[in-house]
């Protein structure tokens, strides 16, 4: 059966070495913007996704660009992360991050970033941010 522990600290290494965002493959206490928390997201695994015991993992990459209220450059740093820039960075968002490595170094068969939402003011262990999730699904045996 898939390591979760494992995988969530492969998405975040690879978040961090593709974009330099600091990212975190375990939920802590406090953070420090800008970060990526990889968190759980609901249904957390759908079984039998192929014949040969596949399952589909769901995560969610949170993005905590500020503590602050969110102002231009805030608003275009969150949309380089989320890959929707006019002027990206290449290499710099989040999905393109995880299509650089889609199999975290051989642990999982994929990986796909296949929504962003929650735009604007998040909230993470009691604290209000300016952010955004970014929804993975991820196949593994």
């Amino acid at each position: 059966m898939a390591d979760l522990v494992a995988i969530r600290n492969a998405l975040a290494a690879s978040i961090t070495r593709y974009t330099g965002l600091r990212a975190d493959g375990q939920g802590r206490d406090q953070v420090t913007p800008p970060c990526a928390v990889v968190l759980p997201r609901e249904p957390l695994i759908n079984y039998g996704s192929t014949m040969d015991g596949a399952v589909d993992i769901n995560l969610m990459v949170l993005l905590i660009i500020s503590d602050a209220a969110p102002v231009d450059a805030t608003q275009r740093a969150l949309d380089t992360y989320l890959g929707v820039d006019t002027n990206p960075v290449i290499g710099s968002s989040v999905p393109e991050a995880i299509e650089e490595d889609n199999t975290l170094g051989g642990l999982v068969h994929y990986t796909q970033a296949v929504t962003a939402g929650s735009y604007g003011r998040i909230e993470y262990s009691g604290v209000t941010y300016f952010g955004a999730r970014i929804s993975v699904v991820i196949g593994a045996i």
